[in-house]
Formats: structure tokens, sequence, C-alpha cells
């Protein structure tokens, strides 16, 4: 999971629910991140646009971090596991927990799984959204 603040450089591979979206691979400067169920990241594009990412559901990669990985929430590496295979399968925006909480089960992520239908996770998750994931130190 991409850990994206304020000032990273990002650039957009794809926004499928955007009726006029930024063309892919346009890059742009990160100018606030917001968290919660409506979630984005408002970026100024160097084509002079203004529009928002929405994280789970739109494309993107940072091109350069301005912070370090030093902020990414530490999981379980089982938990991150399933989080990472939830992502990579496209199905679901990410913050639908729901969503991703079944799909981590059925692809077999049993610990992500109860992880992240642990109501004491849900915050963790969040943030853990915004600012990364990395495996717990053993």
């Amino acid at each position: 999971m991409t850990f994206v603040q304020k000032s990273d450089r990002v650039k957009i591979i794809h926004m499928p629910n955007d009726p006029n979206p930024i063309p892919g691979g346009s890059t742009g400067t990160v100018t606030r991140v917001t968290d919660g169920p409506l979630a984005q990241v408002s970026v100024d594009w160097d084509n002079g646009r203004s529009l928002s990412l929405v994280p789970g559901t739109d494309e993107f990669e940072v091109l350069e971090q301005t912070g370090s990985s030093s902020n990414a929430i530490q999981v379980p590496k089982a938990v991150l596991d399933g989080i990472t295979a939830a992502k990579d399968s496209g199905l679901f925006n990410m913050l639908d927990l729901p969503a991703v909480t079944g799909l981590t089960r059925q692809l077999g992520f049993d610990e992500a799984a109860d992880w992240l239908g642990d109501r004491d996770n849900r915050k963790t998750y969040a943030e853990g959204i915004f600012r990364g994931f990395m495996p717990e130190e053993e």
C-alpha cells in the first residue's frame, strides 16, 4: 500500500469513475490528504487542473515522497498479505471495509479477515489506507 502525504509527487495511472478524468501518465503534487469514508487526495496537476484522487478507486503511484515510510501502520504480516491480495484483485474500493473483509476471507486470508472484522481495528485500517502498511517486526 502506498503512503501519500502533502507535497508528494504522484502520477495517475487510471481514473475509472470520473466523467472528465486526468489523463493517464499525468503528474502532480499532493496538496491535501483527507480521511474518513469520503477520503480524498487533493492534487494540483502539472497540466493546470486540480482534481482529487480517491484512494482504493483511482490507480496512481507516488513518484517522490517528502516523508518516510516510518509513518506506515504496522500490522501482522498475515494481515498485510490479505490486505495486499484484496488491493491487487482490484475488485473493491479499499475503503469499503465490509467488502474487503469478505474478500480476504474468500481468498483464504482468515487472519486478515478476522483482523479487519474486529471493530477495534477500524481506525487503524483507515489510517493505513493513507499512511501505508508495513509488517510488524517480529
